[in-house]
């Protein structure tokens, strides 16, 4: 693990993350916190499968990804007074499209990987 990356990656993560979120003062489950876990996921499985060097990795995935997702927000939730259904909706999206967005990335990174050592 490469701290002063994870800190960077991080940095960037939660700005992205601020920056994506604006704007939701609610008390229902932001649809938005959905789509970027499963992103997240999705884009982390395509991380693991790639060839990346140690401190890029722990910059984007441990710091970058990390940070930009959030499974606290969806913890809140649970205990703040959102609406069950909201937060049951939030659970499905995050953990169960998530899960599946991650399998998705690791087929996809395999696939990138698999060409790249063809092409080389």
């Amino acid at each position: 693990m490469h701290p002063f990356a994870v800190a960077l990656g991080g940095a960037v993560g939660t700005l992205l993350r601020l920056l994506l979120t604006l704007g939701n003062g609610g008390t229902e489950w932001d649809l938005r916190i959905s789509v970027i876990n499963v992103v997240g996921a999705f884009l982390l499985g395509v991380l693991v499968r790639l060839p990346v060097r140690p401190w890029l990795r722990s910059m984007l995935a441990s710091g970058g990804l990390g940070s930009l997702t959030s499974f606290s927000a969806l913890s809140i939730a649970s205990v703040d007074g959102t609406p069950g259904y909201a937060v049951a909706l939030g659970l499905v999206t995050s953990i169960v499209f998530g899960v599946a967005a991650a399998a998705l990335g690791m087929w996809l990174g395999g696939l990138l990987r698999a060409g790249e050592r063809e092409t080389a």
